[in-house]
């Protein structure tokens, strides 16, 4: 594990865990990790069961172009969650993504990622994120509550559009050690 560039906090249920941004030697992982959740999973993150660009997502994290910051959060070397944003047209917003390995829910790992996203976005003069979310995806939706960040969303069909004002966030939702 690359602990060079990491930081670290402990997940809700106490375990140590490192996060750092992807890098090319990640791929693989990355691919691993999305093809083993299970077919809901995998709905809810690229609102299609079977999608056919896995490669191509892996490579847009692991070697992303301008605009796009990608995190991964490591256990024992093992990646066991991710998380992106990427930049919008519009100055100043970001479309943020997460995924978390099935075996993994509830840990925290998901808004340990959005945290540290947050906190890159505003180092970077993001002012806010935006998340296109199916409205079944309860989880998604919860770890963004978790996150502890004020919302507004907007339903269009299954779809809920989250948005977040990263200008109206405190500084304890977006650092601390401690999910």
């Amino acid at each position: 594990m690359r602990q060079s560039n990491s930081s670290f906090c402990a997940l809700l249920d106490g375990a140590d865990v490192a996060i750092r941004r992807l890098d090319a030697g990640d791929y693989d992982a990355v691919v691993r990790l999305a093809t083993e959740l299970n077919s809901e999973e995998r709905y809810q993150r690229f609102f299609t069961a079977h999608p056919a660009y896995i490669g191509e997502w892996a490579l847009s994290l692991t070697a992303p172009a301008a605009g796009i910051v990608a995190f991964g959060v490591f256990e024992d070397g093992d990646l066991i969650g991710l998380a992106n944003y990427a930049e919008l047209p519009t100055p100043g917003d970001a479309e943020i993504a997460a995924v978390v390995a099935h075996e993994q829910h509830e840990r925290g790992v998901g808004t340990a990622l959005l945290r540290a996203l947050g906190r890159i976005a505003r180092s970077a003069g993001r002012h806010r994120f935006v998340a296109d979310v199916l409205a079944e995806n309860h989880a998604m939706r919860r770890v963004i509550t978790d996150a502890g960040w004020p919302t507004t969303q907007h339903i269009d069909g299954s779809v809920l559009r989250v948005e977040v004002d990263l200008d109206d966030i405190d500084d304890d939702s977006v650092e601390g050690r401690t999910v």
